[in-house]
C-alpha cells in the first residue's frame, strides 16, 4: 500500500514537530481528556482528518509531508477556518486508502485455557509429526 502522507508536522511552542505516519496509516498524537476533573493526556492512534482538526494542532500551522519530499501546507495563510479542496482530498486519499486494513485483536487466550479450546498451542502428542516429519511411535 503506498502511503500518500508520509508525515504531518505543526509548529509548537517554536519548534517544528513531525508526526509520521504509522502502518496503519494513522498519526500517533498526544490527546488531552477530562475525567472526574482530572486532566489525563494520551498518545492516540488518530487518522489524518482527525490530525487536521486537533483543537491545537489546526492552529499551528500544519503541513503535509508528501511523496518526493514534498511539502503542502494545510491552511494557506494560517486561517484554520478554511481548508482547501485540494488539501481536503489528499487527507480523504490518504484516509481511504487504510479504512479496509483488519483490526488487530487485542484479546489473548486465558494461560489455563485448555487444548480443545486451543488446538493450535502446540501440542505434541496433537501435532501427529516431529522434528523429522513423522510420528516416532508409528510402525508404519
Amino acid at each position: 500500500m503506498k502511503k500518500i502522507i508520509h508525515a504531518i508536522s505543526f509548529l509548537y511552542k517554536g519548534e517544528r514537530v513531525v508526526v509520521k505516519s504509522g502502518i496503519t496509516g494513522k498519526f500517533k498524537v498526544p490527546v488531552t481528556s477530562t475525567r472526574d476533573g482530572l486532566l489525563k493526556t494520551k498518545l492516540r492512534n488518530l487518522t489524518a482528518q482527525q490530525v487536521i482538526q486537533h483543537g491545537i494542532i489546526k492552529n499551528c500551522d500544519p503541513t503535509l509531508y508528501l511523496k518526493n519530499d514534498e511539502r503542502l501546507r494545510v491552511f494557506p495563510g494560517g486561517d484554520s477556518s478554511y481548508l482547501p479542496a485540494h488539501v481536503q482530498g489528499i487527507i480523504e486519499k490518504h484516509d481511504s486508502s487504510y479504512k479496509f486494513l483488519p483490526k488487530l485483536k487485542k484479546n489473548k487466550p486465558p494461560s489455563s485455557a485448555s487444548s480443545a479450546e486451543y488446538p493450535n498451542r502446540g501440542d505434541y502428542e496433537q501435532s501427529g509429526i516431529d522434528m523429522y516429519g513423522w510420528w516416532p511411535y508409528d510402525d508404519g
